[in-house]
């Protein structure tokens, strides 16, 4: 197992998160992969955006090819002659506003209207509303007509309904609620890092483990040669285990025999160190290995 399809979400994400860092940082909060308790357990929300006169709530998709939705609710994908339906997004952001809704009642902050978008991150994803339901067409685009969606629900919204004290307190109660999800994903199909394929794969064959000799990543199979191919398995254990790796574990991840080796190839990544000897810890950084 690896994460290509998680280094897909994170780049159009990252590619999501530019594009909101063109909101005036005066008027907006924004909060990534908020994941808030409550009775029914946990809600997560992918984006929330906080300003003083509305919410919006963010669901993010990662999803190539086609989308089309229908009259049944169902949110459908034709490929190779074959039909994969996946759960109907308006149906999740409904209910991440209505847990949000809740949750907010709870701590008796003052009612205020929330507003929900879907945002398909890759341009290349064709969306079709086939029973042309104008609730599809507002809620459900592409990630370029996000800023123009936020301009005119800021036009449309015109009434304070908080104050800024009571935005920095819902923050700060968000914050300190907010519990991470890490590795539910692996949990919940009862896999541990010990059942990962371990390894450098090669992109052009597949087989793995390529061979490290002379910097050079060798495809056993194939014959073909990388300077980078580390990259791409560095980033899944970021993305699947934890972000922090020590030379005795990029050793055993990318099967390399020597803790030499190891450590020319940590170093030249120039990733943050924590720690001196034989407890420092390099610090993954996902955006450069995936750039």
């Amino acid at each position: 197992m690896n994460a290509k399809n998680l280094r897909s979400g994170y780049r159009g994400e990252q590619s999501l998160d530019f594009l909101l860092s063109f909101l005036p940082e005066q008027e907006f909060l924004i909060f990534h992969y908020i994941r808030i308790p409550d009775k029914q357990g946990h809600f997560q929300i992918d984006i929330l955006l906080l300003s003083l006169k509305f919410f919006l709530i963010i669901e993010v998709k990662n999803i190539y090819d086609n989308m089309h939705f229908d009259g049944m609710g169902q949110a459908i994908r034709y490929k190779n002659n074959e039909i994969e339906v996946f759960t109907n997004p308006l149906d999740q952001v409904n209910l991440q506003h209505r847990r949000l809704l809740e949750w907010l009642r709870k701590h008796d902050f003052p009612p205020i209207p929330i507003e929900k978008i879907v945002v398909y991150s890759q341009d290349d994803t064709f969306l079709k509303n086939i029973i042309n339901d104008p609730i599809i067409s507002e809620i459900v685009m592409h990630k370029e007509k996000v800023l123009p969606k936020i301009e005119k629900l800021t036009d449309t919204h015109t009434t304070y309904c908080f104050d800024e004290d009571q935005l920095i307190e819902l923050s700060y109660r968000l914050l300190e609620e907010h519990e991470s999800e890490k590795f539910e994903g692996m949990k919940r199909n009862n896999i541990s890092a010990e059942d990962l394929l371990k390894g450098v794969f090669c992109s052009d064959c597949g087989t793995v483990p390529m061979k490290s000799k002379a910097g050079k990543w060798r495809c056993i199979s194939c014959g073909a040669v990388s300077r980078t191919a580390h990259r791409q398995e560095l980033a899944d254990y970021a993305l699947l285990i934890k972000e922090y790796i020590n030379n005795r574990e990029a050793r055993e991840f990318l099967q390399i025999g020597s803790g030499s080796i190891t450590r020319k190839l940590l170093q030249k990544e120039d990733f943050e160190k924590v720690g001196k000897g034989s407890g420092m810890r390099y610090k993954i950084n996902v955006e450069r290995l995936i750039e």
